[in-house]
């Protein structure tokens, strides 16, 4: 499982310039002050316990989102009363997906009715989150949640193996002209799987996707930091957006 976490990780950070959650359904929100070992956030405390004010800002209109993998992911959409599509164990009444994934480690990764929630008044904290530094009341290590990404509904599934397949049928609101992925009013369960998968299907409430703002990057004291030493990092040390690097997973 290490593997797949870092492959999500990786895979969503270079598709969004955003952090992924691990799990992908673990529940995150704005404010919150946490530290990141691994690329996976620890809450450790938030801006309102802290005693610091925060404004925010949601985006006026919804989303979607689809960060699939291309090239070695193949979505089939079934229809009640259509003909079974080919290796699949959906019959001719059943209504559901099948996806294939051609290669090991392949994401689909569908949002639905998604929205961003952002901070505002940075100005104001970083300078609050200075003064308690001087004064020995913030530890560095501390990183604070900026942007949030919320979706209504997410299906986000990780293969683990190549030439896997999964069977998604429908047990609800099967005659629906138009399926989607996302929709857990269908009430998708597993009908065949051929492979190992991580699988969130039509998750509700869920906060995929996130920035962080700190004064050390989780990579500050190990040896991975390359390009860079922590003399250096010491030297430059301000309170900015700590972007997710590879490095972080090993």
């Amino acid at each position: 499982m290490a593997n797949i976490h870092q492959f999500y990780l990786e895979h969503m950070a270079s598709k969004t310039g955003y952090r992924a959650t691990w799990e992908p359904n673990r529940p995150l929100f704005i404010g919150a002050i946490v530290t990141l070992e691994k690329g996976v956030f620890t809450i450790q405390s938030s801006l309102e316990k802290e005693g610091i004010p925060m404004e925010v800002m949601d985006d006026l209109s919804e989303g979607t989102l689809d960060y699939s993998s291309t090239g070695s992911v193949q979505i089939g959409v079934k229809l009640a009363g259509q003909a079974p599509l080919a290796g699949s164990v959906l019959s001719d009444a059943d209504a559901g997906f099948s996806i294939d994934f051609a290669s090991e480690k392949s994401i689909v990764f569908q949002a639905d009715k998604t929205k961003t929630i952002q901070i505002t008044n940075m100005g104001a904290i970083e300078r609050e989150v200075i003064k308690r530094v001087k004064a020995g009341q913030w530890v560095k290590e501390w990183a604070i949640v900026t942007q949030l990404v919320q979706a209504t509904t997410a299906t986000i599934i990780i293969s683990f193996s190549s030439n896997s397949k999964i069977d998604l049928k429908a047990s609800a609101n099967v005659g629906t002209p138009q399926l989607k992925l996302t929709d857990a009013s269908l009430g998708l369960t597993v009908a065949n799987e051929k492979g190992s998968h991580f699988k969130a299907i039509a998750s509700s409430g869920i906060t995929p996707l996130y920035r962080v703002a700190g004064f050390r990057h989780p990579l500050f004291g190990r040896p991975q930091l390359s390009n860079r030493s922590d003399a250096d990092e010491l030297a430059k040390e301000k309170f900015r957006i700590q972007p997710f690097d590879p490095a972080e997973l090993e």
